[in-house]
């Protein structure tokens, strides 16, 4: 009888932890798989399933700076200068495997050619739905850094030129994470031309709001800066930016399936985003080292301020081809991150000499990103 009871008891406890286990995993699988409130005249929403992908990435990072000052020469009076900086990578060139089932999507790629730079890291992740998203990038490269001084103009008395590339490594890392809502969000599937869950089956377009966060860091040993015709030689930047604009989904083609399995489908999408932001807050960081007479690193003078809100963009554009259970996609994304210290550059922590005047720079974080997308719906 005991054991008829103890047995009773645990066929009980497997039958509740499995209906717990269903329970558990339909919840999973509803997440997964939910789906989205939409206009069904405007929008196609197709079954959730699995699917396998392949893409190839193009894409290109960088910074860029000039800094501007007035300069005593004696007995040839006073000139302005510019001195320039820049580190960049050559075209980075990536493929890889993407996964998805539902709503999620997973991607992994490797670089392949040339190496766009000594050393590179990078990552990406991306929420992309019909209401709301939200990017988050970083990357960082070691490469060479390239500066330039020029003092006059070209054919006047005291005119100087000089270019210089470095032999240390500079290094240059970059940090963003911004988010979007979609105001037509119903009727505008801002989704469609760069993931195949839902398909927009009329041109529409909607307003958007968004907002960014970027934290960007060039770093220039003094051994680096040592050779180089830097005013400058570290430059570290925060921005917080909102803004908003507009997104338009331009479809060229379009003609509904025939049955579930997608067959006879056809769609030809264009997706164009403008979106101009103001950097309401845009703190600025800078390092220039001193030496002594012989020519070795001694200290640093460090300046902060909070630079003037700045215009700044975020833009893309995308192509989409829907054949049945196969989708293409091409997307094209580019960001700029701008700064400028104007007349507000703090140059009561510096140790500026006497013979030079008027110092203020400008520069811009900037990226930009080509991807091509293959995908199979099973």
């Amino acid at each position: 009888m005991k054991k008829l009871l103890i047995l009773i008891i645990l066929l009980c406890s497997i039958a509740s932890l499995h209906a717990q286990e269903i329970t558990f995993w339909g919840k999973v699988n509803y997440f997964l798989t939910k789906p989205a409130v939409v206009d069904t005249a405007r929008i196609l929403q197709r079954p959730a399933s699995f699917s396998i992908g392949l893409f190839t990435t193009g894409q290109k990072a960088g910074f860029h700076a000039d800094v501007n000052f007035g300069i005593d020469m004696y007995d040839f009076g006073w000139f302005s200068g510019v001195s320039k900086y820049s580190i960049s990578e050559n075209i980075c060139k990536k493929i890889g495997l993407e996964v998805g089932y539902g709503n999620v999507n997973l991607g992994y790629g490797i670089e392949v050619g040339p190496k766009s730079a000594w050393k590179k890291s990078a990552f990406a992740f991306n929420i992309l739905g019909k209401s709301w998203g939200v990017h988050l990038n970083y990357f960082k490269i070691s490469n060479q850094f390239k500066s330039s001084l020029t003092i006059g103009t070209m054919g006047s008395e005291g005119y100087m030129h000089f270019d210089t590339i470095a032999n240390e490594l500079a290094l240059l890392s970059n940090f963003t994470i911004d988010g979007y809502y979609v105001f037509n969000n119903k009727r505008f599937a801002y989704p469609a031309a760069y993931k195949m869950s839902l398909i927009q089956r009329h041109t529409t377009g909607s307003w958007m709001l968004t907002a960014r966060y970027m934290q960007g860091f060039l770093y220039n040993s003094p051994e680096g800066a040592m050779d180089s015709y830097n005013m400058v030689d570290c430059f570290n930047t925060m921005q917080a930016s909102i803004g908003g604009g507009y997104s338009v989904n331009f479809v060229l083609w379009h003609k509904d399936p025939i049955g579930l399995r997608s067959e006879g489908l056809r769609n030809l999408t264009i997706n164009l985003t403008a979106m101009p932001v103001i950097t309401v807050f845009n703190y600025l960081k800078t390092i220039t080292y001193e030496y002594n007479e012989n020519g070795q690193y001694s200290s640093e003078s460090v300046s902060r301020v909070l630079c003037y809100p700045m215009p700044n963009f975020i833009g893309g554009a995308a192509v989409s081809l829907t054949l049945g259970r196969v989708y293409f996609s091409t997307q094209f994304t580019y960001n700029w991150f701008y700064f400028r210290s104007n007349d507000a550059f703090n140059e009561k922590h510096l140790d500026i000499p006497e013979y030079l005047d008027d110092l203020h720079f400008q520069g811009s974080f900037h990226d930009w990103i080509l991807k091509g997308l293959l995908v199979y719906k099973f």
